[in-house]
């Protein structure tokens, strides 16, 4: 059952690790559910078929399982039914994304079931009147259970835990949020990561005219000086990607022409310290320029035929939008009056739609492509910018950030039936226009799942701190609640701090800090060797929860130091270290009351 209990959460963080690296979609229906229902199957197998024998002996169906495991069962039971109120959930809200998932009504509902399921073995042990005695393998059972539980409670929260995200490692040199690109059905179904920069940022994503590769920029930030990068291309699937530019720039949007032979781009030229459009071969080098580099232009897309661009430019003071052919002559200004730009042209040419902000917000318009009959197309209290028309023309994705946060909705061309496909408010978009497949179905994008760990010291002091604190409570909980049932043998620390530590480690990859983890696991069961903490000695008990939290979160600078190094003052990660300690000690106050205190007084 130990064993059975260790697979089942090893599902989980499968699960977790898969929507952490973008190997999910928004369905119900996943590989990675297919593993972790698969694993609940079994137990619920092993303990029915348990029963079965018992009851078929003449055990009565009360006593028909060994004792401690009949919640186990109960909690099979709840998972079974939590994960079709799941799945109803997710017909009726959407599918949950970063911490909406952890603190999800149904989802809690599979934790409570998963903590029940996996502490079978510890509350077995709790009625051994022996366990004392017994040997340390006769005793592992009980020692992985409280392992288990603590990384369900670590993996719930581990928005809040430092080996997730390390808020105390010296800053990158990011300036800037680390973009990933995703894609997702233009009816908000099957939404897939398709990069994993690892340190960059990628963005500005579109699909080529056939739909075959999607072109993109990799983009490093450097503090105090201009973000520098290139334009790359890939498959469609986030596979085989291959560099585009030759002279490393800061890059914009990317746009592949119709006829696939040139990719349209927008570049920082630091000479002039403006925008400047050209055009890339599609097979990579370096861009022709468009433009003259004397004004900030951004290329907006191309004209269905391929002959024109359609570009937005401060040239003549405010944003308007121009076109001009691909040449670099015949250059015509389309819009005139408050700013308008982020246009997109229509496939049968007879209609741009673009961003303005005559009405005080950014709203979306639609007008002929000499500027002509311009008409307001979607109407919110919000701002909705940067259309982008489907291929048969059909409908139209735009960014809004109605309900607080900016998402991809798709309407339909006449600006009806408005819906948001991303549905996450955990995710900032990168500030660009979604771009279609090929055949309508898809749109790709740019977004950012966490704050960058420099983008403000508050944050990552505040977000830090908190975590230490918080998890420091969960573990000293966990391991002062073995003390109390007498399930806590030394080497105990070693193996649960150490399998916690694996486990969360493969959320964001964070394998470094591993062998801090199990140092702190060997320092803390040596810790348990030389104290004895009994029950029965307060001062062993309190020296205990103390001193486990301290030494924890010690090895855990430690590491970072020895890694990347510590971005906080000596006096925050100095002082977190010390308020881990209190934590633990006032946790052992809930263990062994304090000495002379008489029976609670009822009211």
């Amino acid at each position: 059952m130990a064993i059975l209990s260790t697979v089942l959460v090893g599902g989980f963080y499968l699960d977790l690790w898969a929507h952490a690296h973008g190997r999910t979609d928004n369905t119900f229906f996943t590989p990675w559910h297919a593993v972790l229902y698969s694993m609940l199957a079994a137990v619920g197998a092993f303990l029915s078929v348990t029963a079965w024998r018992r009851w078929h002996r003449g055990a009565p169906w009360w006593e028909s399982l060994p004792a401690g495991y009949g919640l186990s069962l109960v909690g099979v039971a709840l998972f079974a039914l939590g994960g079709g109120a799941d799945l109803i959930w997710h017909v009726l809200f959407g599918v949950e994304f970063s911490v909406d998932a952890l603190l999800s009504p149904t989802h809690l509902v599979l934790a409570c079931a998963g903590v029940l399921i996996v502490t079978g073995s510890l509350r077995s042990a709790w009625r051994d009147p022996a366990r004392g005695t017994r040997q340390w393998p006769a005793r592992i059972p009980a020692v992985l259970s409280l392992g288990l539980v603590l990384s369900i409670f670590t993996g719930f929260t581990q928005f809040v835990h430092p080996l997730v995200d390390p808020w105390a490692e010296a800053s990158p040199t990011s300036s800037t949020s680390q973009t990933e690109i995703y894609l997702v059905g233009a009816d908000g179904a099957r939404e897939t990561r398709l990069t994993i920069s690892r340190g960059a940022s990628d963005g500005s994503p579109a699909f080529s005219a056939g739909g075959a590769f999607i072109v993109f920029t990799r983009m490093r930030p450097i503090t105090g000086r201009d973000p520098i990068g290139d334009v790359f291309r890939m498959a469609a699937d986030g596979s085989d990607v291959t560099r585009l530019t030759r002279a490393s720039r800061w890059y914009l949007g990317p746009i592949p022409s119709p006829d696939g032979e040139s990719v349209g781009v927008t570049f920082f030229r630091a000479d002039t310290r403006k925008w400047t459009i050209g055009l890339l071969p599609a097979a990579g080098g370096d861009p022709r320029l468009l433009t003259d580099g004397r004004s900030n232009d951004i290329l907006d897309g191309f004209s269905p035929d391929g002959t024109r661009v359609l570009f937005h430019s401060d040239r003549d003071g405010e944003h308007q939008i121009y076109t001009i052919g691909v040449d670099g002559g015949g250059r015509t200004k389309v819009t005139s009056g408050s700013a308008n730009w982020g246009g997109s042209w229509s496939l049968d040419g007879r209609t741009i739609a673009f961003n303005s902000n005559r009405t005080g917000r950014l709203q979306i318009y639609t007008m002929s492509p000499d500027g002509s009959n311009q008409r307001r197309l979607i109407t919110s209290s919000a701002d909705d910018w940067l259309p982008s028309w489907s291929p048969e023309g059909t409908k139209i994705a735009f960014n809004s950030n109605r309900g607080g946060h900016t998402q991809v909705y798709v309407a339909h061309a006449d600006g009806t039936g408005q819906q948001n496909v991303v549905q996450n408010g955990g995710m900032q978009l990168d500030a660009w226009a979604p771009g279609w497949s090929a055949d309508g179905r898809q749109l790709v994008y740019a977004a950012s799942t966490n704050p960058p760990a420099d983008a403000t010291p508050f944050v990552r002091q505040a977000l830090g701190a908190a975590g230490i604190i918080v998890q420091a409570a969960l573990l000293i909980g966990i391991l002062l609640l073995g003390l109390r049932g007498g399930t806590l043998p030394v080497g105990s620390l070693t193996l649960i701090i150490g399998l916690n530590a694996v486990l969360l480690s493969v959320i964001q990859d964070q394998y470094r800090l591993i062998p801090g983890a199990i140092l702190a696991g060997v320092l803390g069961d040596i810790v348990l060797w030389r104290l004895k903490p009994r029950i029965a000695e307060r001062r062993s008990i309190r020296l205990f929860g103390a001193a486990i939290p301290v030494i924890v979160y010690a090895c855990y600078f430690l590491s970072l130091q020895v890694t990347t190094g510590i971005g906080w003052s000596i006096h925050l990660w100095l002082g977190t270290i010390v308020v881990a300690g209190v934590i633990g000690l006032l946790m052992s106050y809930l263990v062994v009351p304090p000495g002379g205190a008489g029976p609670p007084v009822r009211a």
